[in-house]
Formats: structure tokens, sequence, C-alpha cells
């Protein structure tokens, strides 16, 4: 919907002819209201029909927060003068310095004009293009002015449907003009308030946590784990970082050539360099074929879908996620922010039959659009437009889809540990699902060894009855989702009961073996999180243990796998048919062919993370063999921090045995030509 509020001084409609074949009545000829009245163009869009209750209302509420914003102005200003007055009065004393400020002025000398003793809510089409064809759009108008009835705001509406002439008096203030775009939403209240968190230990035990009087977390004296403790302050919004504190990985990302900012286009999309999509690249091989030997089947669905189909609006406004709508011709598109709205309206259209359940589902989602604001967006951590892999997994019943969680999350648990990111772990869930499923619960917290955060509700308010989450601790001691599974009930319902409505779900349905037609359970799955806070994870993990685990990638995702460094040029030769014979096997060499000192080369190599560095010199070419570095990632510094164990004249087989030991099951990925050789690598970064 779209709103254009003109401040008059008065406002008179008259009635022509009739426009529509179905016009609304206009019992006079003419419409004429005195006084300052708050006049309401309205343009009902395609989506806002689904439920013209809830449209109405949020239009009432913007006009009614506009009334406020109206009358309020003059002591608004009032207030913000006595404030430059209390400024200059310090700079003219010299406790400040700088410049005295001026005061305001209202643009209307008459104070008694900043008011709105009516409102005119007026159908008018010519503010978007994308009106809806709907008829119970002709009835939004009248329910808006009816809901600002309810509130005690006089109101009255210019019948729809007639060529009508009309006069104003704009007001001309500084609120006397106001435009404002008002999306379908519905979405309930989030429980928080009655919300219990606790601590489930490994020995089974149940941690309670109290608040104090300010609302912030009281540390347990039962966790020793400091970490856990900044986590769960994070979790719980008591602990908050300096706004001006750039994130950690940024400099790192910027530093290895993976990601960066691009200033020509908007905020929150990134590009990629090579070596970035490398990691990226290798992570998206590593996931499908884990999802595939899992049982998945692929699929990938378009990343715009329209918003005239009810099954898709009616999920979406449900959604708090903000959108970005795309133009084709007289229709809108919006831009997905997940898969599952279109994964589910092909299910809802398939001929599902009992023997395919459990039914996996995975789609590499590139990309997801979510227009966060300014203030949210930071780095790898939140974007506007991401990688997610996405996994869906159709059960038959409630008991088949807790077996099926519990193999998922064994999946989730080893994608981490391969991936080299240590986690932490939530379930969210109501009071009564967990009553009947705790023991499972806290098996799963007793084979990670470490405690887990339990929020409990007293109702569902989601379309999932579980969430499990794998959260990772930033440098700065902000946590973030990655892994994520949710057991959603209500997604494959034909309607739920909401607000005393039924309200449209998917209808995702197959005929039982004893003939009756039942909605299956889906769980929700994305196995690693969204890629870009993948990279995010390994990149502040590393920065905030730094002073005592050997940072670096894991051989498999690391951008180049072996460096070769050759003491003297006369080296050259026999390192260049080392490096070919690495690549050619599948592995990421590079060769640092600079002339520099061999102690420069190993400073490069430790700063770039390399996980095996090749030294060879002239015994080495001699004997046909390589003297190697291996870097110690994620191992604890010995006491001189040593992040390297040294292996001496071995054949180049046996460095190839070891690399093959280390990346076996892990995907390969070919290291490009000029990125070889130091003399030929190129450089994005100046």
């Amino acid at each position: 919907m779209k709103i254009l509020l003109i401040h008059s001084d008065g406002v008179e409609v008259e009635k022509h002819k009739e426009a529509t074949s179905n016009p609304q009545k206009f019992q006079k000829d003419e419409i004429s209201i005195s006084g300052h009245v708050l006049v309401a163009f309205i343009s009902v869009e395609d989506q806002d029909t689904y439920d013209i209750d809830v449209i109405s209302k949020q239009a009432a509420d913007v006009i009614e927060e506009a009334i406020f914003s109206i009358t309020e102005f003059p002591e608004k200003v009032r207030q913000d003068n006595e404030e430059i007055r209390e400024y200059n009065r310090k700079i003219e004393s010299g406790e400040k310095k700088g410049n005295k400020r001026k005061l305001k002025e209202l643009v209307l000398k008459d104070h008694t004009k900043y008011r709105v003793d009516s409102v005119l809510v007026y159908p008018w089409a010519h503010l978007s293009k994308f009106l809806s064809n709907d008829p119970r759009s002709m009835h939004v108008c009248p329910k808006i002015a009816e809901k600002l009835e309810e509130r005690g705001i006089e109101a009255s509406f210019s019948p729809f449907g007639w060529y009508k002439s009309f006069k104003l008096s704009c007001l001309g203030h500084e609120l006397a003009e106001m435009h404002r775009d008002v999306k379908l939403y519905i979405q309930p209240e989030e429980h928080l308030e009655s919300a219990e968190f606790r601590v489930l230990t490994p020995d089974g035990k149940e941690l309670k946590i109290e608040f104090d009087d300010n609302g912030n977390y009281i540390p347990l004296s039962e966790i020793e784990d400091e970490d856990f403790h900044y986590f769960l302050h994070s979790e719980l919004g008591s602990r908050r970082s300096e706004e001006a504190e750039e994130p950690a990985h940024i400099k790192a990302m910027k530093k290895f050539e993976l990601v960066d900012f691009d200033p020509n286009t908007d905020a929150g999309n990134l590009r990629w360099y090579t070596k970035g999509m490398i990691i990226k690249n290798l992570i998206k091989r590593y996931l499908e074929d884990k999802i595939i030997d899992f049982g998945a089947i692929l699929v990938d669905t378009p990343l715009m879908y329209t918003v005239k189909n009810d099954k898709l609006t009616a999920q979406t406004a449900r959604f708090p996620a903000r959108t970005y709508w795309v133009e084709s011709g007289r229709d809108r598109y919006l831009l997905r922010f997940a898969a599952d709205f279109l994964q589910f309206d092909m299910f809802s259209k398939m001929n599902l039959r009992p023997e395919y359940f459990p039914l996996r589902v995975y789609e590499w989602e590139q990309y997801d659009f979510r227009r966060e604001q300014e203030g949210e967006l930071s780095g790898l951590r939140r974007l506007r437009a991401f990688v997610m892999p996405d996994f869906h997994t159709l059960c038959k019943d409630l008991p088949s889809s807790i077996t099926e969680f519990k193999k998922q999350y064994e999946l989730d648990k080893s994608i981490m540990e391969d991936l080299g990111i240590q986690d932490y772990i939530i379930f969210r869930t109501t009071q009564d699902f967990y009553e009947k499923n705790q023991e499972w619960i806290k098996d799963l917290v007793q084979s990670e060894n470490k405690p887990a955060l339990l929020e409990l509700w007293d109702d569902r308010y989601y379309y999932f009855i579980l969430k499990f989450e794998r959260a990772v601790l930033s440098a700065q001691n902000k946590s973030a989702t990655l892994a994520t599974i949710q057991i959603d009930v209500e997604s494959s319902l034909e309607y739920i009961e909401q607000d005393g409505k039924k309200r449209q779900k998917y209808n995702i349905s197959f005929e039982d073996s004893d003939g009756k037609v039942k909605h299956p359970i889906i769980l929700h799955n994305s196995p690693s999180g969204g890629l870009e806070r993948i990279l995010w994870g390994l990149l502040e993990i590393a920065e905030r243990e730094i002073d005592h685990i050997v940072p670096g990638f894991k051989t498999w995702l690391s951008p180049v796998q072996v460096r070769i460094l050759t003491i003297g040029e006369e080296q050259n030769e026999y390192g260049e048919e080392i490096l070919n014979e690495l690549n050619k096997k599948g592995y990421r060499a590079d060769l640092d062919d600079r002339d520099e000192t061999l102690g420069k080369k190993i400073r490069r190599s430790e700063i770039d993370w390399i996980p095996y560095t090749i030294i060879i010199g002239g015994r080495e070419q001699e004997n046909q063999t390589v003297s190697v570095r291996k870097r110690l990632v994620g191992q604890e510094f010995e006491s001189k921090k040593n992040t390297s164990k040294q292996i001496n004249g071995i054949k180049l087989k046996e460095l190839i045995e070891m690399l093959d030991e280390e990346t076996k099951g892990y995907p390969q990925y070919k290291l490009p030509l000029p990125f070889r050789k130091f003399s030929t690598k190129v450089y994005f970064r100046k």
C-alpha cells in the first residue's frame, strides 16, 4: 500500500460520473470538510487484499502516527530549542568549545495550525503501478476510516469508483506532506516476555537463568567456561560492544583478498576475489556431497516470485525479513529471502507417496536477499545478499520427524567439525514439547560434552515447535547463528487459525496407507548456515584465539594448500617440477619465485596461513627430496609460539601421501594458473 498524506485547511470533493461498473454509494454530490484535515490518498496494491483487515489496521496505525507527529511538532521544536539554548550557554561560558547553534523556527507562526481535526481517506490509483484487481480492494478505504473512528479520530472516506474533482489547501508546514510505503505484515508477537531460559549441562542438570532488576543476565557460578558466559551475554541481549569497533574479520578478509566491499552496489552486496571464490566453491561441493550421501535430491527454484499467489503471500507476510522488489512491465516480484516459498509450492503440486518419506530436498540458494537496515550490516556477519544452503525434509508424522531431527543434528555437527568451526548450541521450544522430549534433548547435549542454552515458551508463536541453532562467538563477543534445524508443524497444512481467521498455508498432503489424507511435518535445515557467515566464523574464531591457537584454514579448505620456497635461483627449475606435479595431483600449490631471502619468504607463508610450506635448497635438489614446514592449524601454541612442525628430507611422494590422508573425502578445486607463481600472481587491492 502507498499512502500520500496532505495536511489541508479544509477539503472539497465533487462527484462527476461513475468510473467503474460497480462504484460505492456516493450519497451526496459533494463532500465538504472544514477545519484542519489530514487527507490520506491511498493506493491498494496487489498483496494488500490478502487480508484487508490487517492492511487497514496498518494504514490506520500510519495515519495515527502522522497525526501525532503533526500535533506534537511545535512541542518537539520547543524542547530542541531548550537544548540549543543550554548548549549555547555552555559555549558562552567557556564550558564547551565550538560554534553557537541557531534556534529552530516553525514555518507557521500560529502554533494552533499544527493540529488535525479530522481525516479524509481518499482512494487514489496514481501512487502505484501495482494496484490490486481484487474486488475487496474497494473496501479498504472505508475500513481505514472505520478503524480511525474506533480510536476516537473523526474520519470519513471518499467513495471508490467515481470521477471526482477535489480542492485542497495544503498548510505548507514541515510535515504537511508525507509519503508512506506500507507492506502487509502478518506476524504474531514473539513470547519473549514469558520466555524462560535455562542452561543444560552435559551431566543432565538444568540451571535456571536469572536476571537482575535491569534485565541483565546474572552469571551462573556452576559454569566455569568464560567464553560460554560471553555467549550467554550476547544471546540474552545484555552485552554490547562499541559501535565504532570494526569487526575483526573485515581486516582479514581484505588482507587475504577473499572478499571486499563494492561501492558501486547496494550496501551488503559483496565482491568476491579469486581465493574467496575457491573457498566458496569448495564449501558448495563439500556440502552437496554430504547432503547427497545423506539421501537428498537436488532442486533449484527461481530467486523471485509473484505476490499474487495467496500461498506465497501468506508465508511472506508472516516473515519479518525486509524485502527487495523488482519490476517487470506492470508486474512486480519479490526477491526471495529463503527457498521455502517456491519449494513448498512445488511440494503442494507433487503426488506425494508414503514410501517417499523422509523426502529430503536440497537447494543451493545463490542468492537470497534481505534488505537489512544500514546499522545492522556488519561485514560478512549480516548482509543484504547472501548464499545459503537450504535443506527441507518431509516427514510422515511428528515421531518420525524427531528421529530424522536426531540424524540431521549429527550431520550438522560433523559439518561444523569438518569446517573447523567451534560452536555453541541452543534449543528453543515450548514448555510442553520439552517436557515430553527432554530425555533425548539432554542426550544430545551430553554427546557434545558442553553446556547448551535452552529457551522455553508457554506456547508456540511461530511455524516451528522446536528450533535448534549452532552459534559462533566473534572476537568482540557477539554471537551469530550458523547451522539451524526447525521442526515445522504448520506450513504443510491447508490453513491455520490465527486471530480468529483461517490463514491459508501450502496444503502439502499425501494419502497414507490407511486411505486418509495427511499433512507431513517439515524439517528446515541450513546445515552450515549462510556461506558468508561460515567465513565470518572462521576468521573471527581465528582472531579470538590468536594468542593461544595457531590460526588457519583446514588444508582441504585453504585457497593455497602448499607453497614452494627456493633458497636460490638454481633451485627454481626443481621447484617448478614439484609445483606442476602437485597441481596435476589436484593440490593447490604455488611457487614463491621472488628474489627475496628465505626468511622473508617463510614469513610471508606464515602470514598467508599456508598449511604446507616446502623449502628447497641445494641438498634437497641434489637428493630429489623436500623439507616441509607443516602448519599446526587449530593446535595450541608451544612455549615459543612455534606455528609449524619441521619435517626434513622426505620424498615428494611422502608429502603427497600426507596431503592425501589429510584431505581424504574432501573436494578438490584447481588453483588458477596466474596464482601458481608469485611472478604472475594477480592482486586485486592496491
